[in-house]
C-alpha cells in the first residue's frame, strides 16, 4: 500500500539524509584526513573547503529545483557494494588513497539506489565536483612532471639554451640545475582548472557534450599554464646566472600565469555557450517541464532499504582494521664500523636532515671518518637515517605530503646517479648544492623499503603497499645516507657507505616488522 502524500514527502527528505549520514559516519576517518590535507595551503588541495561550500550550495539548489522522489533501484546496489568493498580493501591494507578514491562515488551510487539514474543526473556535477579536491591525484604527479620536463626540453632547445636533461632534472651547463619536482608538476593548476570548467559547464551549458568539451579545454590550458611558468623560470635562471627572484617566488608567479590562461578559457566557454546546439537546448528546456521519473515499488521498500543499508554499513566498517597508534621509538644500533667511523653526537649533517613526520621508529646519527683529519672542509662526515612506519596508515606513511628528503629552500639538486647497495640492490644517488654557494655539496643515497620491496621511486613505493598484501607485512621505511666532504669523491664514498649500512638497516626493519 502506498503511503500518504505527507508521509511520502517526509520519506523523500528522510531517506537520502539517512543514507548520507550513514556514509559520512562510516567513512568519517577518511573525511577527517582529507580535510587535514585541505588545511595545508601550500599543497594542491587547499581549495577543498571552498569547493565543499560550493558543492553544498549547488546541491541544495538542485534539490529545491528537482524534488527527487524516493524509490528502490536494486541494480545500483551492485556498484554500491563494489564501492564498499574497495573502501574496505583500502582500510585493511592501510592505503588511504584507495579509501579516499571511493568517498565521492559512494555518495553518488548510494543516492542512485534511492533515486535512480534520471533523478541523479542533476546532482552529478554539484556532488561529483568534490572529486577534484580528493587527495588521490598525487599518482598522476609523476607523469605530469615527465610531461613538463619534455615540453620544456623542446622549448629550451628552440630558444638555444645549453642544457642537459636527466629524468626530471634540467642541468644548465656551467650555471646550475632545476628539478621539475612534485610542486612543479602543475597538479594544483590542473585541479583548479578542471573545477572551474566543470562548474561553468554546470551553470551555463545544457548539453553534456559541451560540458565535456569545455573540461578538455580547461585541462589543456591548465597544463599549458604550468609549462609556461616552468619555462620562464628556467629561462630567467639561465639569463641571470640563477640570481632571479622568480626562483624563490615561483608560486605567486605561477598563479599570475594561470590567471592569464583563464581569459582565453572563458572566451572559448562563451563561444561554446553560443553554439546553435546550446541555444536549442535552452529553448527546449524553457518550453517543457522536466519529466518526473516513475516511482519504483512502494514506500515500504524504500524505507526498508534506507534503514537496512545504514545498519549494514555500520556493522561492516565496525569490524574493519582500527587505526593503530604507537609510541615513537628509536632504533638501537650502530650501523657503521667503529674502526673507521666515530660518532659526532648530532642529528644533522651540514644543517641538512630529512624531514619525516609521524614515524613509529627512527634512527638519525652523524659520524666522522677517523682517517680524514681534523675538523674542517676536508674532513669526511656522514649521516645515517632510518624512518619506519608500522603499519603505514593515514597520516603515517613513508611517502606522503610533508615528508621530504631535503629543504628546497636551502638546497638545490645538482646531479643524480645510481648507487650499488650490494646484493644487486640499487639505491638512488643525489648530489645537492647549498643555495648561494658553489662550494658546499652533499652526496646522498636513499631507497624506500616497503613491505620487503626495494623502491627508489615514490609512486612505486606507494604501489608496493598493495604488493605487500601477499606477505602479510604493513611496514614502510625510508633509508638514507649522506656524505659531506671537501676533496673526496663524494659519489664513491656515499656508495660505499650505503653498501655497508644497508644489511644492518634492513635487519633492523625486518625485526621491527616481525614484532
Amino acid at each position: 500500500m502506498e503511503g500518504t502524500p505527507s508521509s511520502s514527502g517526509r520519506l523523500n527528505r528522510l531517506a537520502p539524509a539517512l543514507m548520507l549520514l550513514a556514509l559520512l559516519g562510516s567513512t568519517a576517518g577518511s573525511w577527517w584526513l582529507t580535510m587535514d590535507r585541505w588545511m595545508k595551503l601550500d599543497e594542491s588541495y587547499s581549495h577543498g573547503f571552498l569547493l565543499l561550500a560550493v558543492s553544498l550550495f549547488l546541491t541544495w539548489q538542485a534539490w529545491r529545483r528537482e524534488r527527487p522522489v524516493v524509490g528502490f533501484y536494486p541494480l545500483w546496489l551492485v556498484p554500491f557494494v563494489l564501492g564498499l568493498a574497495g573502501y574496505a580493501i583500502g582500510d585493511l591494507l592501510g592505503v588511504q588513497a584507495l579509501r579516499q578514491l571511493a568517498l565521492v562515488p559512494l555518495i553518488l551510487v548510494g543516492l542512485a539506489v534511492l533515486w535512480g539514474w534520471r533523478q541523479l543526473v542533476p546532482f552529478l556535477i554539484p556532488i561529483g565536483v568534490l572529486f577534484f579536491a580528493m587527495p588521490v591525484w598525487d599518482f598522476i604527479s609523476w607523469p605530469l612532471q615527465l610531461m613538463t620536463t619534455s615540453v620544456n626540453q623542446l622549448l629550451l632547445g628552440a630558444y638555444g639554451v645549453d642544457f642537459e636533461v636527466e629524468g626530471v632534472f634540467v642541468y644548465l651547463i656551467g650555471i646550475g640545475a632545476f628539478e621539475i619536482a612534485n610542486g612543479c608538476s602543475g597538479l594544483r593548476y590542473l585541479l583548479v582548472g578542471m573545477t572551474l570548467s566543470a562548474l561553468y559547464g554546470h551553470l551555463n551549458l545544457q548539453r553534456w557534450s559541451s560540458r565535456i568539451l569545455l573540461l578538455v579545454v580547461g585541462v589543456a590550458f591548465s597544463l599549458m599554464a604550468n609549462w609556461i611558468r616552468v619555462f620562464i623560470i628556467i629561462l630567467a635562471g639561465y639569463l641571470t646566472d640563477m640570481e632571479t627572484s622568480l626562483i624563490q617566488d615561483h608560486d605567486a608567479f605561477g598563479w599570475w600565469v594561470f590567471a592569464g590562461t583563464l581569459v582565453p578559457l572563458f572566451l572559448i566557454a562563451r563561444l561554446i555557450e553560443g553554439r546553435p546546439g546550446e541555444r536549442e537546448a535552452q529553448v527546449d528546456d524553457g518550453d517543457c517541464a522536466p519529466a518526473q521519473p516513475l516511482r519504483r515499488h512502494s514506500d515500504r521498500w524504500a524505507m526498508g532499504v534506507t534503514v537496512a543499508l545504514p545498519l549494514v554499513m555500520v556493522l561492516f566498517f565496525s569490524s574493519s582494521q582500527a587505526q593503530v597508534e604507537t609510541r615513537m621509538q628509536t632504533y638501537s644500533l650502530d650501523p657503521l664500523s667503529s674502526e673507521s667511523w666515530a660518532p659526532l653526537f648530532q642529528r644533522q649533517l651540514a644543517d641538512w636532515r630529512p624531514h619525516m613526520k609521524g614515524t613509529d621508529r627512527s634512527l638519525e646519527k652523524t659520524f666522522f671518518r677517523k682517517d680524514s683529519g681534523e675538523p674542517g672542509e676536508d674532513r669526511v662526515t656522514g649521516f645515517v637515517g632510518l624512518y619506519t612506519y608500522k603499519p603505514q596508515r593515514g597520516g603515517h606513511e613513508a611517502v606522503m605530503y610533508g615528508n621530504r628528503l631535503y629543504d628546497r629552500g636551502n638546497w638545490l639538486p645538482e646531479k643524480t646517479f645510481s648507487v650499488d647497495a650490494g646484493d644487486g640492490i640499487q639505491w638512488q644517488g643525489l648530489t645537492l648544492r647549498r643555495r648561494g654557494t658553489d662550494e658546499q655539496y652533499l652526496h646522498l643515497a636513499y631507497s624506500y623499503y616497503v613491505e620487503s620491496f626495494w623502491e627508489t621511486d615514490e609512486i612505486r613505493a606507494k604501489l608496493a603497499q598493495l604488493l605487500g598484501t601477499f606477505n602479510a607485512r604493513s611496514d614502510g621505511s625510508l633509508m638514507v645516507v649522506g656524505i659531506h666532504c671537501g676533496e673526496c669523491d663524494g659519489q664513491a664514498t656515499v656508495s660505499e657507505m650505503a653498501a655497508e649500512v644497508r644489511p644492518e638497516l634492513r635487519q633492523a626493519v625486518d625485526g621491527f616488522a616481525s614484532e
